[in-house]
């Protein structure tokens, strides 16, 4: 990213403030209701234009006011970003005093979110799974996202013909979805080995192994959408009666995932609430990592309302976890547990009490 300067005006809880980032650790601490997360929302909105709270931006704007204004500054690059949302006119962004798409925003201030969703990676649907895999590589390279809108285009295309029992017409949209879906799939796959590469490096430094037995028995696998050897065109159109007769299309792309097995089960069986939460920070953070090391993209990494559901031992791993990083994190919780021994082993640890910003 990453940020140095923030200003806020009429946004949720804030009436108008201004806080200065470090380029290392931030942390966020405070009651509930104080604003921690506002805080953290307001840094994700200069990298998506979106809010990880609401799909409803209107709502952010602070009671009787008619919007909310938001301020940026990159030290580094000397980059201003500005959103503004009003009522009753769409969302707002500028560069430099220039507009942009929220697309190209999120280029130019990357970020990785751990929120509490992602807390339950794991445990989630095969798409959320997907979609935090492929928002990370939206970042890296244009071709993957016209890739991807033209093959989710065709998509929609072919199961129209599906539905409609429209048969001689798949071919052409057989050819197509292969395509674009073998675009997809190849960024995919290499993203995620460069993410799984990254995540047991992580459990060496940490040595998790000796934490956490079942490490040992987990494997980490890519599936890329469809179960057979045989080419996406040819799965496809060996599977057109099949898809006729259900009026949708069963394999493919839109059906890949990350599958985490332990002894070759869902990992989900044999983790905690707590270990699931880590585990997530964990994958997370290694896609982060793989940002940085393979596509020279230095991604902020947010996360909110850390300290739920970690015990002590959890969170001390988190700790060191913190102390190998070298991107910009920003985190919360409501507790202060960080004493000026333990910070003096972070990178240019910064804190935040919420309650003095307001």
């Amino acid at each position: 990213m990453s940020l140095t300067n923030i200003s806020i005006k009429h946004f949720r809880c804030f009436e108008d403030t201004n806080f200065t980032l470090s380029p290392g650790i931030n942390f966020f601490y405070g009651v509930n209701g104080c604003g921690k997360t506002t805080m953290l929302e307001s840094i994700y909105l200069f990298s998506s234009g979106k809010s990880f709270k609401s799909s409803n931006l209107a709502s952010l704007i602070k009671h009787n006011k008619d919007s909310f204004y938001i301020k940026g500054f990159d030290g580094d690059r000397g980059f201003v970003v500005e959103v503004e949302k009003n009522i009753t006119k769409p969302i707002s962004v500028k560069l430099n005093s220039n507009k942009i798409t929220t697309s190209k925003l999120a280029r130019k201030f990357p970020c990785t979110l751990i929120h509490n969703e992602t807390f339950a990676f794991a445990n989630a649907a095969p798409d959320f799974r997907r979609k935090l895999l492929d928002r990370s590589i939206f970042i890296i390279d244009e071709i993957f996202s016209k890739a991807w809108f033209s093959y989710h285009r065709a998509l929609k295309q072919r199961n129209f013909l599906l539905k409609n029992n429209r048969k001689s017409d798949i071919y052409a949209w057989n050819e197509k979805l292969s395509t674009e879906g073998n675009i997809l799939t190849s960024y995919r796959n290499k993203f995620f080995k460069n993410c799984y590469s990254e995540f047991y490096l992580l459990l060496k430094k940490l040595d998790l192994v000796n934490v956490f037995d079942f490490f040992e028995t987990m494997s980490i696998e890519f599936f890329q959408g469809w179960t057979s050897n045989l080419s996406l065109f040819e799965v496809l159109e060996n599977n057109t009666n099949k898809d006729l007769q259900r009026k949708i299309t069963t394999e493919g792309p839109h059906r890949s995932d990350i599958k985490f097995l332990i002894k070759k089960q869902d990992a989900k069986q044999f983790m905690s609430r707590g270990e699931q939460k880590f585990f997530s920070i964990l994958w997370s953070c290694a896609q982060n990592e793989a940002l940085k090391k393979f596509y020279n993209v230095e991604s902020t990494l947010i996360i909110d309302d850390i300290k739920s559901e970690l015990d002590d031992r959890v969170f001390s791993l988190f700790i060191k976890l913190l102390e190998n990083n070298k991107n910009q994190v920003i985190f919360s919780c409501i507790d202060d547990p960080f004493s000026s021994k333990i910070t003096s082993n972070f990178n240019a640890f910064k804190k935040f009490h919420v309650e003095q910003l307001g």
